[in-house]
């Protein structure tokens, strides 16, 4: 199921901190507006794989793509600047600021020393809310006092005003209720429609099955599966997971 040009991807990545062999022989390919989802067992290697796509992990060996071209990155600024942003699990957002201002922390549009073009601000964070489908009471109301799906679908639309190529999301859902997880889940639809590349790491397997277009299975730090999500169960990544550790055992 490779992609031949994926807008993010990663061939063969191996990873090594220490003694621990986080990767060992990981490829994932992204492509333009689909929905991929990374799944694995608890320290499979899911996170160090994100991260190394973004630039905060540097691989041992192996490839990352970014617009079918293979690329160096030395920080999450490099990946910025190729158009690659990431949701995380601990959202980056400043609970006291507003919605405006976190949706521009970082990026923020001043006119002069301490002079911000509010005005401008403000719409275009209306309208980066208003394509994802985003209903909130105010956008100058405070972050803490949205519930944690409005905080999540804040931290997904950010990072999409922001992104010209893929989002990566880490456990999106994770602190979630479930109306809330399947507004997020919807996200994802949304944001793959705009073509952008979603990759998403998901324990919640019978949601992520429903939201993506495929899924990368990582079993210690190695790529076991890809397959369409659509071709796939519940107990076929159970299986897939669980296997290859009692395989290993035998």
């Amino acid at each position: 199921m490779e992609n031949i040009n994926p807008v993010i991807g990663a061939r063969h990545v191996a990873k090594r901190f220490g003694h621990v062999q986080a990767l060992r022989d990981a490829s994932i390919s992204v492509p333009a507006g689909k929905v991929v989802a990374l799944v694995g067992d608890n320290g499979a290697g899911k996170s160090t794989l994100i991260k190394t796509l973004l630039g905060i992990n540097r691989p041992d060996s192996g490839e990352i793509l970014i617009g079918g071209e293979v690329v160096q990155l030395s920080s999450v600024r490099d990946a910025q600047a190729r158009g690659v942003d990431a949701v995380h699990q601990e959202l980056a957002l400043a609970p006291d600021l507003s919605v405006v201002d976190n949706m521009f922390l970082g990026h923020e549009r001043v006119v002069g020393p301490g002079i911000l073009l509010r005005k401008r601000m403000t719409e275009q964070t209306d309208l980066a809310l208003r394509e994802l489908g985003i209903q909130l009471p105010s956008l100058s109301v405070a972050v803490r006092e949205l519930s944690g799906g409005q905080r999540q679908a804040v931290a997904v639309a950010k990072a999409v005003m922001w992104s010209r190529t893929a989002v990566l999301m880490d456990e999106p859902t994770a602190a979630l209720g479930a109306r809330q997880s399947e507004i997020v889940s919807e996200l994802m639809r949304t944001v793959a429609a705009k073509g952008l590349g979603v990759l998403v790491i998901s324990h919640d397997l019978p949601r992520i099955l429903k939201a993506a277009d495929t899924v990368t299975v990582l079993w210690r730090g190695e790529t076991v599966l890809e397959a369409a999500a659509s071709d796939l169960t519940v107990p076929d990544l159970v299986a897939t997971m669980v296997g290859y550790r009692a395989e290993e055992a035998s």
